[in-house]
């Protein structure tokens, strides 16, 4: 658990939080770790001393790159918003915001350690931007599932959900798109009514992640015949997409 210093009065709690971010050791990868750890009691041939320098040394420039990169990410959209933030919260919901987003910052640094894609690292920076500043109080815990979501979704996923929240975002009724709805929608996206793999590929991935789920076919379907999978978009859905979004710039 990382603690936070004390806060001088007139410092901004997310200032302060990046301070303390930056205070952390976290370029320095676990992986790197277990290298030199491993390597300091192993006998190592020449070579391998050198192949084991090379991958350390290039990983923990990676991992500091990514991990820069998402901070960067997050502090621009905080950022961003500006003197609306100051009229969201009271010092005290400031400061709140920091406790809670302490861990979060660094679940968000370690996840954007892993992820190789630079536009994955933005997203896991958004995520945790949005989740900051958002008026209600943190769900850490789904800020932690969406960043981790995130890491997951290339971009072509990424751009086939929100074509998909384009035709069924409006339908939304009590928290779910009504399945005749959601049927007749679907074919309005520019995919039509075609039967394409890739479809299928991405939005059973997207199902994998809570996203969406598919429709069940029309009950006058032949057991026999070829048929367009379809899909639903579901509330997490809707919501990773809210929080991926950059606002715009003043």
């Amino acid at each position: 658990m990382l603690l936070l210093s004390p806060m001088p009065a007139d410092e901004h709690p997310f200032d302060a939080l990046k301070k303390q971010f930056e205070m952390e050791d976290l370029s320095v990868s676990p992986v790197g770790k277990a290298i030199v750890k491993v390597a300091s009691f192993i006998p190592l041939p020449p070579l391998f001393k050198d192949a084991i320098q090379l991958i350390q040394g290039h990983h923990a420039s990676d991992s500091e790159e990514r991990i820069t990169l998402m901070l960067e990410t997050c502090m621009k959209e905080v950022q961003r918003l500006g003197d609306k933030i100051d009229r969201l919260f009271t010092a005290e919901e400031f400061t709140a915001k920091v406790e809670a987003a302490t861990d979060l910052l660094l679940d968000a640094a370690r996840k954007a350690e892993q992820t190789r894609s630079k536009e994955r690292v933005k997203r896991i920076g958004l995520i945790l931007a949005n989740a900051i500043v958002d008026p209600k109080p943190t769900d850490e815990d789904e800020a932690e599932e969406m960043m981790r979501v995130a890491m997951e979704l290339a971009d072509r996923d990424v751009e086939l959900l929100r074509e998909l929240i384009k035709v069924q975002g409006s339908l939304f009724d009590r928290g779910h798109v009504p399945r005749y709805q959601a049927h007749m929608a679907w074919e309005r996206a520019s995919w039509g009514t075609r039967i394409d793999p890739e479809l299928d590929s991405v939005f059973s991935k997207l199902e994998s992640f809570g996203l969406v789920a598919r429709l069940a076919p029309p009950n006058n379907l032949n057991i026999s015949a070829d048929f367009q999978n379809r899909y639903v978009l579901l509330t997490k859905g809707l919501r990773f997409d809210a929080l991926i979004r950059q606002t715009a710039a003043h």
